[in-house]
């Protein structure tokens, strides 16, 4: 994974390149995969690979960078695949500066729709102020700062993961939701399923 300190010396501002070409020296049957992209095509392809053996993504690190303990900073980074779902909004909390942010979401199930989870995140002051008024114009009833709409807005949410999840009636909940855009384009009719959302997770229905 790494060398820190090699023959009394300590490589721990000496580039990664460095570092890798150590380990490959010591112990090269005992390396991870790993790969040098030279283009956006090569680590696609590297990325491609990792997902289809199973691996939830991969670590991005820059050659020239020394080791830095305890934190990855802009040098080490994780990348996943940025997955995207059309939701419907159920309603929406009062947040600071009397705007709707926290959106309650929810995909279709049979005749209706199962919560499965909220986000604040993603959101620019011009959505904040637009999702508002038009959240206003939906409401049915109020329950303390929440604001409980007709389930009419389309909304694409990027996630990076599914969990199974007894918080919410579809029994999962999105990791790290955020807004990506509203979707007009749609009906509460063509957003996605409960069903779809288990296809991704891999969880069999209960």
């Amino acid at each position: 994974f790494d060398v820190l300190h090699l023959d009394g010396r300590d490589l721990l501002d000496a580039p990664l390149a460095e570092r890798e070409a150590a380990l490959d020296r010591l112990a090269p049957e005992l390396r991870i995969p790993h790969a040098v992209a030279e283009d956006a095509a090569q680590a696609q392809a590297v990325f491609d690979d990792a997902l289809a053996r199973g691996h939830e993504g991969v670590m991005v690190k820059d050659l020239d960078a020394p080791y830095a303990a305890g934190r990855r900073g802009a040098a080490w980074l994780k990348v996943k695949p940025v997955h995207t779902l059309d939701l419907v909004v159920l309603a929406a909390e009062g947040g600071h500066g009397g705007f709707l942010s926290n959106l309650h979401l929810g995909a279709r199930d049979g005749d209706g729709f199962a919560m499965l989870g909220k986000t604040f995140k993603g959101l620019t002051d011009e959505l904040l102020a637009w999702q508002t008024q038009r959240f206003q114009e939906l409401e049915t009833h109020r329950d303390g700062h929440t604001v409980y709409v007709r389930p009419e807005q389309v909304v694409e949410i990027a996630f990076d993961g599914i969990q199974t999840s007894r918080r919410y009636p579809a029994g999962m909940a999105l990791r790290f939701a955020r807004v990506k855009r509203y979707r007009d384009d749609k009906t509460a009719a063509e957003a996605d399923t409960v069903e779809t959302v288990r296809a991704i997770a891999g969880i069999t229905a209960p």
